[in-house]
């Protein structure tokens, strides 16, 4: 997860020292404007990881249902590998093979989401849920801890922008063939897994009794659901101005050097998966509160923290400020997964087990938990392509007033979109979850 988000976050970072392409642009006497110093063009090749991530969701449920996660996954995970090892080669070449490159790059990514939520039902024993949860979405934070200050020294050393995609293209590769080699689809299958070790996995769970199609017109009419899928797009919203244009916001508003601008970008990201892990051991070890209490919390001082965070960035002129709450919105921006996605689970999801020779095997499925975190992901999708157009408007010359109000309107929605949550959401499973 962390090395094929990495392929598609690389972008994010070089584009601020890729300047070398708009100069060799003008040496072949070119007057027209290349497209890195086109805004909508520009724009759009932010947004091409967001159209190839829905590309990439169509097959997706199918696919999981038929192969399983194990070659879905590294067929995704190499697709991403080729498309960071071809970005240089299609950066000469023109926009429209950037722009194919970047939806390769979506792709790899679409499947992201779906992990997070599935090896969980799969792999954790019930006890360990936010654990798992937590461990597996810090995919989403290593890869800015690893990608933005490796990038920023590569960017200023006499290697370059390039390297950085060859070095990530193919760690890609090595990382998508061992976890082929070493993941299966069932703990019951894995020579690691102990029948001690099965037990808890799959202790206080129903016997599985068939596959079961998902009820779609349920699901999207479940008013919890519904809640949910609202304010995972508060979050996503903030979240991709965060992630697609803070290098930007800190080297063009905040005025970093390159290296000093991947620093700054990896920070709040350490921090949010130390803050995650924490947030995913407390919500499965105080069991003194409810289900309901601990993800609504979770998603409240994260959405809360956001809103503050954009707030603060709109109003301070002061680069220290600015810095604190930038680091204190992505750090707080990471526990929404403990509330939402958790909640998800308790609502769409039915774990079962199968008695076998007096040993209890499991076949934790999923049942509906990927369509539901697929919806997600397809949300995220939307957004992570209008979120660049809507900052290319609004940010066109990257002054302090227009990302003032650019983060006005962020905090704005994310304070909107959250107020039913804490009123809708249950922790009870659904009906449509439950067999006759």
């Amino acid at each position: 997860m962390t090395v094929g988000q990495m392929n598609s976050l690389t972008f994010n970072f070089t584009v601020i020292c890729m300047q070398d392409v708009v100069t060799e642009y003008h040496k072949n006497n070119r007057t027209d404007l290349h497209w890195m110093e086109d805004p909508s063009q520009k724009s759009f090749i932010f947004s091409g990881t967001a159209i190839g991530a829905v590309i990439g969701l169509i097959p997706l449920v199918p696919m999981l249902d038929h192969i399983g996660l194990r070659i879905t996954f590294t067929i995704f995970g190499l697709i991403s590998a080729a498309s960071s090892l071809f970005f240089p080669l299609a950066v000469l070449i023109d926009f429209y093979a950037v722009f194919f490159v970047r939806i390769l790059q979506g792709i790899g990514t679409s499947i992201l989401y779906t992990v997070v939520a599935y090896i969980p039902g799969i792999w954790a024993p019930k006890n360990e849920m936010g654990t798992f949860l937590a461990v597996l979405s810090c995919g989403f934070q290593l890869s800015n801890i690893i990608c933005m200050p490796v990038s920023g020294i590569l960017c200023e050393s006499d290697y370059g922008w390039r390297p950085i995609y060859y070095i990530f293209g193919s760690l890609t590769i090595l990382v998508y063939v061992a976890f082929f080699l070493f993941y299966v689809d069932a703990p019951k299958n894995h020579f690691h897994v102990s029948p001690k070790e099965l037990s808890l996995i799959c202790a206080e769970k129903k016997p599985k009794q068939g596959k079961e199609s998902v009820p779609y017109r349920a699901i999207c009419t479940d008013k919890c659901v519904l809640a949910t899928w609202l304010a995972m797009c508060g979050r996503n919203v903030a979240f991709y101005v965060l992630i697609l244009y803070g290098p930007t916001y800190l080297r063009e508003v905040l005025n970093f050097d390159v290296k000093g601008t991947g620093r700054a970008a990896a920070l709040p990201f350490v921090s949010c998966a130390i803050f995650k892990f924490v947030s995913g051991q407390l919500t499965d070890r105080l069991t003194m509160f409810s289900e309901k209490t601990k993800f609504i919390t979770c998603t409240l001082i994260s959405m809360i923290g956001l809103a503050a965070g954009f707030i603060v960035m709109s109003l301070t002129s002061s680069r220290t400020i600015a810095q604190i709450s930038y680091t204190c919105a992505v750090t707080l921006s990471g526990i929404t997964i403990m509330g939402t996605v958790k909640c998800l689970q308790l609502v769409c999801f039915q774990s079962y087990i199968l008695f076998s020779m007096e040993l209890c095997v499991v076949q934790r499925c999923q049942q509906h938990i990927h369509f539901a975190t697929a919806v997600i992901a397809f949300m995220a999708c939307i957004w992570q392509f209008v979120v660049p157009l809507g900052v290319g408007y609004l940010c066109p010359n990257n002054t302090p007033e227009e990302w003032s109000f650019l983060f006005l309107i962020v905090s704005g929605i994310v304070i909107v979109v959250n107020i039913p949550f804490p009123f809708l959401t249950t922790a009870n499973a659904a009906d449509y979850t439950k067999r006759s």
